[in-house]
């Protein structure tokens, strides 16, 4: 991914402040950092870090910044560069939109990768030879992206029956998350999953609880539990850590201790407490 190399519409006054704000999503992978207070100084100097521009195609143009100066300043305002070495994507429309939408579809994941600095390739569900996409299991899903030089699997489909709203499931080896929404905001949902997935440690007065999930048998079960935990009120972000047969590990970045979350998730009725008990971890069982 070219972050440092940005594509605008603006007038001329504004083409190096707006290079700059759509840098600074691309650099650290959040959707807000170009209003973010301390990289305003960056935006209101940005001419100084404008190495070429160009006139592009449709009254664009075509802007080259100097990253490794903007790298530096970035880290120097105390915030987070996103790593170089990103996940590509497969996203995969299971079934896939008629052919007088794909295109408007697919110029949509296109437009919100590009923004956000997330590599993406659409393809076809057959692609992955595993049957119906929206129906594999985790331990499918992720060798199949891997077969294919791929790190996740962005998998749509289709709410009611409608091309805008799709119920979507994210795969990769440390994230495994779902929601539903346009195909674009999918793109983004993914990217905040991931740059969430390598942040630094929590937020001061936050701890890291282990929790320990059996009867996890299936890609649904996966995302019915994540959507269960980062429901709980406190809770900031949750990994997945480790999967084995029917059996997950989420680190989850909440307020309080285990106790406290614990307590939070006792009027759940598919996520239970369970027999099997580790020191210092949460076990509970899916039910399906």
């Amino acid at each position: 991914m070219r972050v440092y190399e940005v594509t605008v519409r603006e007038a001329a006054a504004q083409v190096a402040p707006a290079a700059m704000r759509a840098a600074l999503v691309r650099a650290t992978g959040r959707r807000d950092a170009s209003a973010d207070p301390a990289l305003a100084a960056l935006v209101n100097d940005a001419q100084r870090y404008v190495r070429s521009s160009r006139p592009g195609s449709a009254g664009r143009t075509d802007v080259l910044l100097n990253g490794d100066a903007i790298d530096s300043a970035i880290l120097a305002a105390g915030r987070a560069l996103w790593p170089s070495e990103r996940p590509l994507t497969l996203v995969v429309f299971d079934p896939s939109p008629d052919a007088a939408a794909f295109d408007a579809i697919r110029a949509e994941v296109e437009a919100a990768a590009a923004d956000r600095g997330l590599p993406v390739s659409i393809v076809p569900a057959a692609t992955l030879n595993l049957g119906a996409a929206s129906l594999a299991t985790r331990d499918l899903l992720i060798p199949a992206a891997q077969r294919l030089g791929a790190d996740a699997v962005l998998v749509g489909r289709a709410d009611g029956g409608t091309a805008s709203v799709w119920q979507w499931t994210l795969t990769a080896p440390t994230v495994a998350e779902s929601w539903s929404g346009a195909p674009g905001d999918a793109v983004q949902a993914a990217t905040d999953a991931f740059v969430r997935a390598s942040d630094v440690p929590a937020v001061s007065g936050d701890n890291d609880v282990i929790v320990m999930v059996t009867g996890v048998r299936d890609l649904a079960a996966y995302a019915g539990v994540s959507q269960a935990l980062s429901q709980v009120n406190g809770v900031k972000r949750v990994a997945l850590e480790e999967a084995a047969g029917d059996t997950a590990r989420f680190r989850v970045t909440a307020r309080g201790s285990t106790e406290t979350l614990a307590a939070a998730l006792a009027g759940n009725a598919r996520l239970v407490p369970s027999a099997a008990s580790l020191p210092g971890v949460l076990s509970l069982a899916w039910l399906p």
